[in-house]
């Protein structure tokens, strides 16, 4: 039963999602609660958080100029520490594209887009061919010495755009293995005081290589730091250290559960349903963003004002979700629906306006690659009976953790 508020609007109603990480597939608890209203409540941090689960709705979220994300606007509630948005540093030091809007969204969006020009793409695209080869090459000559299953996640899928986007940006080699150990901690751990530390190890790092970058080679960092130098400096350090943590945690994090899932559904199939063509491989990527967004709520919004958002009261100040895992299926969509002729049509996964995610064609272009690449060398590959797919997410980030398969 809605409750009418002194608005005259409904009060969203209130229910449950996992907000605390864990060893288990989200994915059907989050569209269960999508199921109770087009608005909901869910309890968050002792007070409330709003979600937006109608998919009309989604998309009027995504675009209101009243719905802001700039980092000024996050509640002092909603700053504890080892939470993403409590990690995010005061906007005087620095303001992350994901967490900003207007002038500042805009310029930040402009700094960044020479990177990530389709120019650049190609090139980027060359050198994570590179990557898929080699680590193809790992896999082959494991297989040959008589490995009989191995966990595509950790041996491949994860592989690819941390060393890729270690590349990129021109860290150090020793570096890739600190930063898996760090954002597996930051993200999934349900220690909170690990997950602060973790937070503080990342920006520690970061911090130390655009303070001494004599261990960077050529990239991205190095680039920003040419543009923080003199009296007309187009950037400061603070904004290298924050942008550089961001595209880590974007760059790699998302990729390899997009590229984890993307081989999971084929190897649920036989040889000839999987993807074969160009074509075919695009649209699976499609459909595995529509069905397996890494973030099912992505990144919060903030009221500036009382909204009516589908006759649903949205109070000034609250914190707001959109529900990308319900917004992207039909209704009465199970999580469990792919289905490859769909090619991922109408999908939201890299968001909408301003904020559509600006590196969506690289990631795209990732996935494919590594997908062609594995179904190439080892077209036999078939989920193991031996060990059991494992998930590990919350309500806002999704992932395997474990994709047993044996290659021949």
């Amino acid at each position: 039963m809605n409750v009418t508020t002194k608005t005259g609007l409904a009060q969203a109603p209130e229910t449950t999602m996992p907000t605390d990480p864990g060893p288990f597939d989200c994915m059907p608890d989050l569209l269960a609660a999508a199921r109770v209203a087009p608005v909901i409540r869910i309890p968050y941090l002792e007070h409330h958080a709003y979600v937006v689960c109608d998919p009309e709705l989604v998309r009027v979220a995504l675009t209101h100029p009243k719905l802001e994300k700039d980092i000024s606007l996050v509640p002092e509630w909603m700053r504890k520490p080892g939470l993403m948005v409590g990690s995010q540093p005061p906007p005087e030091y620095a303001r992350a594209m994901i967490m900003s809007d207007g002038e500042n969204h805009a310029r930040i969006r402009r700094l960044h887009a020479p990177v990530l020009s389709p120019r650049n793409t190609e090139r980027w695209g060359e050198r994570v061919s590179v990557k898929v080869d080699g680590f193809l090459d790992e896999l082959e000559k494991a297989s040959a010495e008589g490995s009989v299953e191995v966990n595509v996640v950790t041996d491949y899928t994860h592989r690819i755009p941390l060393a890729f986007i270690s590349e990129m940006l021109g860290l150090p080699l020793a570096a890739e293995r600190e930063l898996r150990s760090i954002t597996d901690v930051m993200l999934y751990s349900s220690d909170y005081p690990a997950r602060t530390e973790a937070v503080g190890a990342l920006f520690g790092a970061v911090e130390g290589w655009v303070r001494d970058p004599a261990p960077l080679r050529d990239g991205v960092i190095t680039g920003l730091l040419a543009s923080s130098d003199g009296p007309d400096a187009a950037v400061s350090e603070g904004e290298v250290v924050v942008w550089t943590v961001g595209m880590i945690i974007t760059g790699y994090e998302t990729t390899g559960s997009l590229i984890s899932a993307a081989i999971y559904e084929a190897l649920r199939r036989p040889p000839q349903e999987r993807p074969h063509t160009e074509e075919d491989i695009a649209a699976w990527v499609e459909e595995t963003l529509r069905v397996h967004p890494p973030f099912p709520h992505p990144t919060w919004r903030f009221a500036t004002e009382d909204l009516d958002l589908g006759g649903y009261l949205i109070p000034k100040g609250a914190a707001l979700q959109v529900s990308i895992a319900a917004a992207n299926r039909e209704p009465g969509e199970e999580a469990d629906s792919f289905a490859a002729e769909r090619k991922g049509h109408g999908h939201l996964t890299f968001g909408l306006g301003m904020h559509y995610c600006i590196g969506a064609s690289l990631v795209r272009l990732e996935a494919q690659l590594a997908l062609r690449g594995f179904l190439h060398r080892f077209p036999q590959a078939r989920l193991s009976t031996a060990t059991d797919v494992e998930w590990e997410s919350e309500w806002m980030i999704r992932r395997m953790s474990v994709l047993p398969a044996v290659l021949t």
